[in-house]
């Protein structure tokens, strides 16, 4: 497994002030935030991908390990084309997965309906994703992936290879929505709807392509090992599943840039000596 940190610990700042703190926190791979007001890292629509791509290697890094493309994807027509243009921008741009999730659940709407949605919207994009070779991970981002039956019924929607999970170790264990699409964002987290993370995770980790390692207190992202989250049973369950991507350190970027930098040294530390364990 590798080591790898998210540019949303500094989403206040450039991309460039992101790139250089985690490459001199000592990172070989990042991961790059393309979610719209939350943390407009990148973006497909605009970005040229071969300068994006320079300009990571600039800093040192031997890869990005995925571009965040987070839409409302059972409610927003906008949502499947802003995932199939990151998919094709990351081909060009050397980017090998894109994250997403399926976002809200309309009151109006229920489940069954809802994956009905889902799986005509996944079939195209399992088509784009193939077509440009870059897998489409769905994380536990969403009203129906956060909960341990949820995840499991998105991702065997649609068989292809190039549909994949995200896994994301604290958002099932701190609450159940997060969404971002061209209006904003929303979080509803800290929920009494929580489940164990190593539930989901034995139920999926045979299509996880790509991890978000995170540890909380509360709704709060912490240092990796200082929070209430099983990290190093997840680091078991993928081990034992054979799993030899990226761990990807994450916060909300929510502290100043000092704390961040604090947190993602503490982190990658942390990682290292679990690892070797």
């Amino acid at each position: 497994m590798e080591i790898g940190c998210n540019t949303v610990a500094f989403r206040r700042e450039s991309l460039d002030y992101a790139l250089e703190r985690i490459a001199s926190a000592g990172y070989k791979f990042v991961e790059v935030e393309a979610n719209l007001k939350w943390c407009p890292h990148v973006d497909p629509w605009e970005d040229d991908p071969l300068k994006f791509k320079e300009k990571v290697a600039n800093h040192g890094f031997e890869g990005v390990s995925a571009i965040g493309c987070h839409r409302e994807l059972i409610t927003y027509d906008q949502g499947v084309k802003d995932i199939a243009r990151a998919l094709e921008w990351c081909h060009v741009a050397g980017v090998p997965v894109v994250l997403t999730g399926e976002g809200r659940l309309p009151s109006e709407m229920n489940v069954d309906q809802a994956l009905k949605i889902l799986k005509g919207r996944l079939e195209q994009l399992a088509v784009v994703a193939e077509r440009n070779q870059v897998t489409l991970a769905l994380e536990d981002h969403g009203s129906i992936s956060l909960t341990p039956d949820g995840l499991p019924r998105i991702v065997n929607l649609v068989e292809s290879d190039w549909i994949g999970v995200n896994f994301d170790t604290a958002n099932i264990h701190r609450g159940d929505y997060v969404g971002t699409d061209r209006g904003g964002f929303e979080w509803k987290l800290g929920a009494k709807t929580s489940y164990s993370e190593k539930e989901l995770l034995n139920k999926v980790v045979a299509k996880v392509r790509h991890t978000h390692i995170k540890d909380v207190i509360g709704r709060d992202a912490v240092v990796l090992g200082e929070g209430e989250v099983d990290i190093l049973g997840c680091l078991n369950i993928l081990k034992d599943a054979g799993y030899q991507g990226v761990l990807s350190y994450e916060t909300e970027g929510m502290q100043d840039p000092e704390e961040s930098q604090t947190m993602i040294v503490a982190s990658r530390a942390y990682l290292e000596e679990a690892l070797q364990g």
